[in-house]
């Protein structure tokens, strides 16, 4: 086989992998949807009070949906079915732990220029940056006052307490990924400072704020 074919076919086996993460999350998202629905109507009953900002709960909704599909790919243990049994996988098996901060390029460049292997570069490094752009970016919307600082803090909390609940389930602890995952978020809070610029634009986002 020719290396233009062979990176073809690598090129799309690494973007089923991209996919398979995306559709995995799905139906934890659209299963969360009556459980957030619930406890929304629940807060209403209990503070007596009536939804102000439908724009605010969709948002919310939406926000919610997002960090449920994140946790269903980072630490939510996955339960598999068989013809006979029921179970979850990695379960109380601790995976590999990396402490030295910076290691992720020394990886990254073993395994994309030496092995010419992308996936490493894509799923570590982007795909970690990309997953908590949204979150930086919801943060900037649907609360008042946002800043830089609170939002920086809310992902370092999140990707922290990712961190040290996957390492009981052998998916990989990883201390670079705070950092990675809380630029990830600091873009998303940019991202959504350089649209706000638009009138139009910010008209439209002030109706999220709660």
């Amino acid at each position: 086989m020719s290396e233009n074919g062979y990176n073809t076919k690598k090129g799309k086996t690494d973007m089923n992998r991209i996919f398979e993460y995306i559709f995995n999350g799905i139906p934890y998202m659209l299963c969360s949807v009556p459980f957030i629905v619930i406890i929304r109507v629940i807060t209403f009953l209990i503070r007596k009070k009536k939804p102000q900002n439908w724009f605010h709960e969709v948002g919310l909704l939406l926000f919610v949906m997002f960090c449920v599909g994140v946790a269903s790919q980072t630490f939510i243990p996955k339960i598999e079915y068989g013809n006979t049994t029921n179970f979850i996988i990695n379960q109380n098996v601790f995976g590999e732990i990396n402490l030295i901060p910076g290691k992720i390029f020394s990886d990254t460049y073993h395994e994309w220029i030496l092995n010419h292997d992308s996936m490493y570069l894509i799923i570590n490094f982007i795909g970690n940056i990309c997953l908590f752009l949204p979150i930086g970016f919801f943060i900037s919307l649907l609360w008042e006052n946002e800043s830089m600082k609170k939002t920086v803090l809310i992902s370092f909390i999140m990707t922290l307490s990712i961190e040290l609940l996957q390492l009981p389930q052998a998916r990989g602890t990883d201390i670079d990924d705070l950092w990675i995952n809380v630029l990830g978020a600091a873009l998303g809070y940019f991202i959504y400072k350089i649209l706000s610029k638009s009138s139009f634009v910010r008209t439209f986002f002030c109706k999220f704020k709660k």
